[in-house]
């Protein structure tokens, strides 16, 4: 059985391979270095299981992102990273069923706990 795919977005390069190397076990895992990217990979991937991205990248911000994603796939699930809490925004703007939001700096334990969440099989 082939592994689900999560797509990896952040600027921060030695953050992708942190959280591919975390993530790697269970699912299979494409990078990302900006939203547009991340986007133009995202709707091409029909086995695509999750986003994991950080809010603030270059052209194309995280939230930006999940809206274009969740417009065409709404069966993608999404976790947005960010420095600032900006949790009330992202539930406002998305149902947490679809988006969890993780502050910056966090444990890697509650990220794995989090993806295990949003991204099970």
């Amino acid at each position: 059985m082939p592994k689900p795919i999560v797509l990896i977005a952040d600027d921060e390069e030695l953050l992708c391979e942190l959280y591919a190397e975390l993530l790697e076990p269970e699912y299979e895992i494409v990078l990302a270095q900006n939203g547009q990217e991340a986007r133009r990979k995202a709707l091409a991937l029909p086995a695509l299981q999750g986003i994991l991205t950080d809010v603030r990248m270059p052209g194309l911000n995280g939230l930006q992102l999940a809206k274009d994603v969740l417009a065409q796939r709404p069966e993608v699930r999404i976790i947005i990273m960010s420095g600032t809490d900006i949790t009330a925004h992202v539930r406002r703007l998305f149902p947490p069923d679809r988006v969890a939001f993780l502050v910056k700096p966090f444990e890697l334990e509650d990220l794995q706990q989090v993806v295990r969440r949003m991204f099970r099989r």
